[in-house]
Order: C-alpha cells, then sequence, then structure tokens
C-alpha cells in the first residue's frame, strides 16, 4: 500500500493564500485533525483536508471573507494614508510659522544689538568729554593736584565759606535750662 503524501500546516497556508492564524481559526472551527504530529509538534494533514482549506479559501465563503477583510484593509489604510496627509500639511503650516516667528525675533534682536552698540558708542563720548572737561578745568585753575570727580568741591571753595560746626549754630535755650526729674527733689 502506497503512503498517502501529508501536507505541513506551511504548505497548505501557502497554496491557500491565508495566514496561520486564519488556518487554525478554520481547523478548530470546521474539526480539522492533523494525521499525524511528530515529536516537536510539527503537524502534517491529509490531502483531503488541503484541498477542503484551498476550496474554501480560493473559492467558496473564504473567498468572500478573505476579500471583505482585504477591501476593509484598503479602506484603513486609505483612511490612515489621508490622516498622515493632513499631519504633514499641519506639520508644514507649523514649520512655516515658526519660520516667521524665528525671522521677526532675529530682525528684533539686531535692532536690540545696535541699540546697546550705539549706547556704548554714547557712553564713550561721555567719558572722553568728561576727562576732557576735567583736564580744562585743571589747566584753568592750576589745581594739578586733585582731579575733580562730580559732587566735589575744590579746596578754595572750601576756604572761602566759614566753617562751623553744626552744634554751634543751633543752640535751644530751653534744652539747656532743663534738667532731668530726679534732680527735682
Amino acid at each position: 500500500m502506497s503512503e498517502e503524501r501529508l501536507y505541513t500546516i506551511n504548505e497548505i497556508i501557502k497554496d491557500a493564500g491565508i495566514a496561520r492564524s486564519t488556518f487554525d481559526k478554520f481547523a478548530e472551527t470546521n474539526n480539522l485533525c492533523p494525521v499525524k504530529t511528530e515529536k516537536r509538534g510539527k503537524k502534517f494533514y491529509s490531502l483531503k483536508d488541503k484541498e477542503f482549506v484551498i476550496k474554501h479559501y480560493v473559492s467558496g465563503k473564504g473567498k468572500e471573507e478573505k476579500e471583505k477583510f482585504t477591501n476593509h484593509k484598503a479602506e484603513k489604510r486609505d483612511e490612515i494614508v489621508e490622516l498622515l496627509r493632513e499631519q504633514v500639511q499641519q506639520l508644514k503650516q507649523a514649520n512655516e510659522q515658526l519660520v516667521h516667528d524665528n525671522d521677526i525675533l532675529t530682525d528684533q534682536l539686531k535692532t536690540k544689538d545696535e541699540q546697546i552698540s550705539a549706547a556704548h558708542q554714547l557712553a564713550d563720548q561721555a567719558q572722553k568729554l568728561h576727562l576732557g572737561l576735567e583736564r580744562q578745568v585743571k589747566a584753568l585753575t592750576g589745581a594739578n593736584d586733585k582731579p575733580i570727580v562730580d559732587g566735589e568741591t575744590s579746596e578754595t571753595d572750601k576756604e572761602s565759606t566759614p566753617s562751623q560746626s553744626p552744634t554751634e549754630e543751633y543752640s535751644d535755650p530751653k534744652t539747656t535750662t532743663k534738667k532731668g526729674w530726679w534732680r527735682l527733689w
């Protein structure tokens, strides 16, 4: 007696064009049992089982289910592609806005740099003018020993004003005649 050729699950699903999980569900639903199982768990099915699976998925109800699932996948894929296109468009717009904002901020920064540079120039000019005026005052007054700084006066100005201590200027007669309360007794 010649042995009937046995087929592995991989051979069956390849010929039927289905996934392994689809085959497992189909085998469980239709009570397909392997003819032989090896020690490592490899399952073999008969030619009759193989033809039944192929017939179901190539020309029967399985084909309709497969096409329906495939069409559903295609619809979902189209939705995903459209969603991704919208997201890409939104990201492009956001990028353009960021570039525009960056240009504005760069221009503002350049303006501030120019203002700071002008302020430094004015400060340098003021310092040079102050030093020049100080030299002219020294040359005119002949006082070479001490530089004049804002808020200070020359020694000649101090000598011309009478020097009085603040305590000598003001003396209140009431405070001089008053004695402490303990001296009353």
